[in-house]
């Protein structure tokens, strides 16, 4: 049998004499090429059969990474443009295989046809604690989570199965933030309590290493006061340089001992970032990216990019101080015009491959967007914010500055103006730093419009707006200036 080809009525591809999927058929290279197809064709934009590759390749390692965000990637991008809430009968085929893998890919489709919905991510990410895929159980887990604690819907029910999908996947943090919030809703709920406790124990005990069961394990070893000093050391908030040295050498020969024990180069690579002596940051860069290269963990790529965005920043922040010393040398201009566009090249590239290997982390996008903003790269920016606007955390930041966007583009000022009303919704006297900002921004889209289209209803809404911002705070921007522009405006439209 094929792995894939031209789909037809039979769905020769998604059933045909394929195995019952488990862990005894698990096969990550028929899965890579499944994941390599769909590569291919979200390029070609055909972004449905994409996600039925994405979906295929999951069923033969739903463990991938790569087929997790691959697939959100292309989901999140359908949506977006196909104006569909749903998809065929040929992508639901896919789903339509037993047992906790398909209970996995199926939740996966809902969640990623609608991702903010809470009780779709609660499900995935159950079907994927079922299955035993730590990582994707932590992603899929946190998206969840958030959304549940911003649901005004959320029940104790919710949390309860987020604690139980984080303890199978041994991410008992997790599971004690989501026990709390559980017992919340119940107090008197004891068995819960006692639950979250042990979760909160059970996190103490792995990040301290009391599960360590080599050498006698940590209750045997913390009775050695050399190692109690250790870990006295590596705690304490206030480290001195000449502590800091002995946990970087510790570290280091821990790394050494161990070069493809990964817990150990993390930690050898935190202690050389804790440090931050001459080299460190370059030497827990490499580490960072050796890390990610053995164990496709993009949270190590991150932190090494995090590394080079510091240190490009450090860089780039001399270049604009000597420029800002010296406004009449052209060469310290011109060398500040190149270093700012590196600087921005980079910090887009960066977090493009973040947005890409992240795609349910919605701050991320927004990030994204306000670098592509503060660009001019309005198109794309607005691409952003249009996904980012999901969450309510950030809902009305997002909100502004894509009407902003909106605004910049020119020709688009109705769209400005129901984004920016959408950011203040009821709060027309929001005088925090962000509504008035907003605020602003409306009254400049209602101008531009009443000058564009002889709108007199627009300019005597942004003159109440004027007004109310100078009632508030006279001496905001320019807003007087404005409101002389406006009642000449109003004048003239009114001749």
């Amino acid at each position: 049998m094929a792995l894939f080809g031209k789909k037809n009525n039979n769905n020769d591809d998604n059933n045909g004499d394929q195995p019952d999927f488990g862990p005894e058929s698990f096969s990550p290279k028929k899965a890579q090429a499944f994941f390599d197809r769909a590569r291919t064709v979200h390029q070609s934009e055909n972004y449905e059969y994409a996600m039925q590759m994405w979906l295929s390749g999951l069923r033969w390692d739903p463990s991938s990474m790569e087929g997790l965000n691959g697939f959100l990637k292309s989901s999140e991008v359908y949506i977006a443009t196909s104006g569909k809430k749903g998809v065929s009968k040929e992508t639901k085929n896919v789903t339509s295989i037993k047992g906790p893998v398909g209970k996995y890919i199926t939740t996966l489709l809902d969640f990623g046809l609608k991702r903010i919905d809470t009780s779709n991510a609660i499900k995935v990410t159950s079907a994927a604690a079922t299955l035993g895929i730590t990582e994707p159980v932590k992603m899929l887990g946190e998206h969840a989570l958030k959304l549940a604690l911003n649901d005004p819907k959320a029940k104790k029910d919710m949390f309860v199965k987020l604690l139980e999908a984080f303890a199978k996947a041994g991410s008992y943090k997790l599971a004690a933030v989501a026990g709390e919030n559980a017992c919340k809703m119940d107090p008197s709920d004891a068995d819960l309590q006692h639950q979250v406790r042990n979760m909160l124990a059970q996190s103490t005990m792995t990040s301290g290493g009391y599960d360590d069961k080599e050498s006698g394990g940590f209750r045997k070893n913390i009775r050695d006061a050399d190692k109690q000093l250790k870990l006295e050391q590596e705690d304490s908030v206030a480290k001195t340089d000449s502590t800091k040295d002995a946990i970087v050498e510790r570290t280091k020969q821990e790394y050494e001992a161990r070069p493809d024990d990964i817990p150990s180069l993390e930690k050898y690579a935190k202690a050389l970032m804790a440090r931050g002596k001459g080299p460190d940051e370059l030497k827990a860069m490499t580490l960072f990216n050796q890390a990610y290269k053995q164990s496709g963990s993009f949270r190590f790529r991150k932190q090494a990019g995090e590394i080079q965005m510091t240190r490009a920043r450090r860089s780039f922040d001399k270049i604009k101080a000597a420029a800002a010393a010296n406004p009449s040398d052209a060469e310290a201009q011109q060398k500040l015009e190149k270093a700012t566009k590196q600087f921005d090249k980079l910090q887009i590239d960066e977090l493009k491959l973040q947005v890409e290997n992240y795609p349910t982390d919605l701050a991320l996008k927004y990030k994204l967007g306000v670098i592509l903003y503060e660009r001019g790269e309005y198109n794309e920016a607005i691409e952003q914010f249009q996904l980012a606007q999901s969450d309510p955390k950030i809902r009305r930041h997002v909100q502004n500055l894509m009407g902003k966007s909106f605004l910049r583009l020119g020709g688009w000022e109705d769209a400005a103006i129901k984004t920016l009303e959408q950011a203040l919704g009821n709060q027309d006297d929001d005088d925090s730093e962000l509504g008035m900002d907003i605020r602003y921004g409306l009254m400049e889209a209602l101008i531009s419009k009443a000058q564009k289209d002889n709108d007199v209803e627009a300019a005597e809404r942004a003159d109440k707006i004027a007004a109310g911002i100078a009632i508030q705070q006279f001496s905001y921007r320019d807003v007087r200036e404005k409101r002389e522009l406006i009642k000449s405006m109003l004048t003239e439209l009114k001749a």
